[in-house]
């Protein structure tokens, strides 16, 4: 049985990806950023926004 050492790979050169997959894997980048921004938006702000409106606070 031979196997190869997979961490001599990684002294070689990395080759570059078509500008068509980078185009692709950017915009899927950005609209996870998006979904996860959002996400955080009405899993944070707005149930604290509620509860500090419902707060009655004494002055």
């Amino acid at each position: 049985m031979s196997r190869k050492n997979p961490f001599k790979l990684l002294d070689k050169k990395l080759e570059t990806a078509p500008p068509e997959l980078r185009d692709k894997v950017m915009a899927d980048v950005s609209k996870a950023k998006l979904i996860l921004e959002i996400a955080s938006l009405f899993g944070d702000a707005i149930p604290a926004s509620i509860n500090d409106l419902f707060i009655n606070k004494k002055n």
